[in-house]
């Protein structure tokens, strides 16, 4: 296959996916009795039914292909790919055999205390034989590290998944998310992207690839295909699924097993809401991620782990108001003369930061006034920053987007910045600047620009994390000490987009162990039941270890739990 050749992530299929489960039958699990699994007349029958057709479910049934299963994959939306196809193609992938071309060596210690330090920093214990992460999360991340670059490698050898190290705007390796702490190593390259002509390639060729290597292989893939109920007999084993199509109901026997790779719940906003700790409008994934297998795993004694986590990405507040999945957040802010501030004109962090820490920040909670003083945040910039580029920045001359707000004084910047939030207010409720708005900007700006003279951010330090310059092409080089940060205009005119916090997506659902099984409340693996990717608890906790956090854990897992269920004898 070649980069010409057309993805199969159609924008007609996406948008007709948007309004898809309106109607649909109510999500849920039947049991039945080992007479009635005698008689149980099923239409059609697989070794394994895998649900979902993002990186994480057809990594399940390529491993389940190689198990020599036969294997069915079946799609909710009207196109395939889910939020895999949306994405960069990225897969963070420790210890990969590609890291060696950039003289680069990885560490399995430091791979630990790394993912350990980030993703649970609460209970993180240098002296503990687990780094003071539960038993459950050690194996899986040991699991992780052992089978990742295997599995990547397989996937590589057979034409399923081309893969190369991920290199930024300046030809190098991507450093990972936090690569500035200790316990990282300073260890770059473990970002893998699909491997297009010796080029990145994108999230639509990774589902390219793999969903034309499954169907070379046998697989069966059919769209509009919703599973609605989880059929398990009464030993407990999961034995098939019921699937609502456009011709009907359809019951799948599964010989051996049913694989999730579903996504998560970040266009549900009563799962947002319930569980959730930041205040989530919405994100990236597709419309059809609903949360649709956590409904079903209640009635299953499934445990449930990590739902208030999420892949926190922000969000233009006006563009995910009209449609909450939005067509791609903000990776990154742009600009050298520009920040963010809160109600009260106040920084708030590093503005070149990767996107799920920037977004942390919006659940900032104020016991005194009751409040999230950053829920909603102010990105400023002049036309030195349009000049510097980002690619949310229009550029000097281009037209500016309906969302973006302007004002030739910083005075009538804030009024049209109040004025915007008032007519969101149907929406959004009363948002109000603090009466000391105007004033702290101007006392933000001017500090701000001091860190321009001297080239050092001693607020936030902007500049110096490793993911920072990785992120920003530096397009004009103005002679400053810090690239990345130049002095705002004293004169307009003025620029302001309003930001809110959103998701790649969810990254909270049923526990799974090291083979990809679902795990029920007593920690034993429910058999022919099996989960990756943002339908699962993720065992990154809380953290984005790097650029691909969230394919490298899915593919792995699926592939993982595609092999464990081919193997198995029923």
């Amino acid at each position: 296959m070649t980069s010409e050749e057309n993805s199969r992530v159609s924008r007609r299929g996406f948008m007709k996916a948007a309004g898809l489960g309106a109607a649909s039958a109510a999500l849920g699990s039947v049991t039945v009795t080992a007479a009635n699994a005698q008689e149980l007349q099923w239409d059609e029958e697989f070794d394994v039914v895998v649900a979902g057709s993002g990186g994480a479910g057809l990594a399940g049934a390529i491993g389940a292909i190689h198990g020599g299963a036969s294997v069915v994959i079946l799609e909710k939306a009207a196109f395939i790919g889910g939020t895999t196809g949306k994405s960069g193609g990225g897969s963070w992938v420790p210890n990969n055999k590609w890291m060696s071309e950039f003289d680069q060596k990885d560490d399995k210690d430091a791979f630990l205390r790394y993912v350990a330090k980030v993703s649970f920093p609460e209970l993180y214990n240098d002296k503990s034989p687990t780094l003071g992460m539960t038993e459950h999360h050690w194996s899986q991340l040991n699991a992780f590290w052992e089978n990742a670059a295997p599995v990547f490698e397989k996937l590589d050898e057979v034409g399923a998944l081309p893969s190369k190290v991920f290199t930024s705007w300046d030809g190098k390796p991507a450093p990972d998310y936090h690569g500035q702490i200790a316990e990282n190593g300073q260890i770059l390259g473990r970002q893998l992207a699909v491997n297009v002509d010796g080029k990145n390639g994108s999230g639509a060729d990774m589902v390219d690839f793999m969903s034309i290597y499954a169907e070379d292989n046998g697989a069966e893939i059919r769209t509009e295909n919703r599973v609605v109920q989880i059929v398990r007999n009464e030993e407990g084993r999961v034995i098939g699924v019921h699937v609502e199509t456009p011709e009907g109901l359809n019951r799948i026997a599964a010989k051996k097993g049913v694989i999730f790779g579903t996504g998560g719940f970040t266009h549900n906003p009563h799962m947002r809401t319930q569980f959730l700790r930041t205040p989530v409008l919405g994100g990236c994934a597709v419309p059809t991620n609903e949360g649709d297998l956590i409904n079903m795993s209640a009635e299953l004694g499934v445990k449930l782990g990590n739902l208030n986590e999420a892949w926190n990405q922000q969000v233009i507040l006006e563009q995910v108001l009209d449609f909450s999945s939005v067509p791609s957040g903000v990776f990154f802010l742009g600009g050298d003369s520009s920040i963010a501030v809160n109600k009260f004109g106040q920084r708030m962090y590093d503005e070149k930061y990767v996107y799920p820490e920037r977004t942390r920040s919006h659940q900032v909670y104020d016991q005194w006034t009751g409040e999230y003083p950053n829920l909603y945040q102010i990105f400023i910039f002049d036309d030195g920053a349009r000049e510097f580029g980002g690619y949310e920045i229009p550029k000097v001359g281009a037209d500016l987007p309906k969302h973006v707000i302007t004002g030739n004084t910083l005075e009538e910047l804030a009024a049209n910045i109040q004025a915007r939030f008032d007519g969101l207010a149907e929406r959004i409720g009363t948002y109000k600047l603090d009466t000391a708005f105007l004033d702290n900007l101007k006392e933000t700006i001017t500090r701000y620009n001091g860190f321009a003279e001297t080239g050092v951010d001693t607020d936030f330090r902007r500049g110096e994390a490793p993911i920072d310059g990785y992120f920003h092409y530096i397009t004009v080089d103005k002679g400053n000490k810090n690239p990345y940060i130049s002095a705002i205009s004293e004169t307009g005119p003025y620029y302001a987009i309003l930001l809110g916090a959103g998701t790649l997506d969810t990254k909270g659902g049923p526990m799974f162990d090291v083979n990809g099984q679902v795990l029920n409340v007593k920690d034993a693996p429910i058999p022919g039941f099996y989960v990756a990717g943002n339908a699962s608890a993720s065992p990154s906790g809380k953290s984005y270890l790097g650029g691909g956090g969230t394919l490298g854990l899915g593919i792995t897992f699926g592939y993982l739990a595609g092999q464990h269920a081919a193997a198995q004898t029923v």
